[in-house]
């Protein structure tokens, strides 16, 4: 998936911060998600691939440092 076919999915504009990344992600996942009523596994899954596409995972060693205060 392209930047800008993971822009255009989760409903953004190219200029968006990762803060807004991520709001839209949550908002079109909530929506999405096979347990809610509107369920749809297909839209879910594209929305999970466009926010790692936009958001990449940090890097082990973050998490690593990071350690129980992580959750």
């Amino acid at each position: 998936m392209t930047r800008h076919e993971a822009v255009m999915t989760l409903g953004l504009n190219m200029a968006a911060r990762e803060a807004d990344i991520r709001a839209a992600w949550r908002a079109k996942a909530k929506f999405y998600h096979p347990d809610s009523p509107y369920g749809n596994m297909g839209a879910f899954i594209k929305c999970k691939q466009a926010f790692e596409t936009l958001v990449p995972p940090a890097p082990q060693a973050i998490r690593v440092r990071a350690g129980s205060r992580a959750f």
